[in-house]
């Protein structure tokens, strides 16, 4: 059963799959998705580095590349403030 979780939930697992390296490929996803919306706004909030999100301006899909990402010290502070 699928189970909805929160921005914040999403974006500690996204940090911490980037810390550990778990991205081993580009991905091609629909932009209303959690996944793509929660990657974004990492990027726009400065927690992830040299992470490629497309424009999904006039597209049904976008890529996001997490393979070279890592965490900014902003991402690093985030996930500690966030890890039980």
């Amino acid at each position: 059963m699928a189970h909805n979780v929160s921005r914040t939930e999403e974006l500690i697992g996204i940090l911490t799959d980037v810390s550990n390296h778990r991205f081993r490929e580009a991905r091609s996803i629909n932009p209303e998705s959690m996944l793509y919306q929660t990657t974004y706004y990492a990027v726009q909030e400065k927690l992830l580095a040299d992470a490629s999100v497309e424009d999904p301006t006039n597209k049904p899909v976008a890529s996001i590349d997490l393979r070279n990402a890592s965490l900014t010290p902003a991402g690093e502070e985030f996930l500690a403030a966030h890890k039980n």
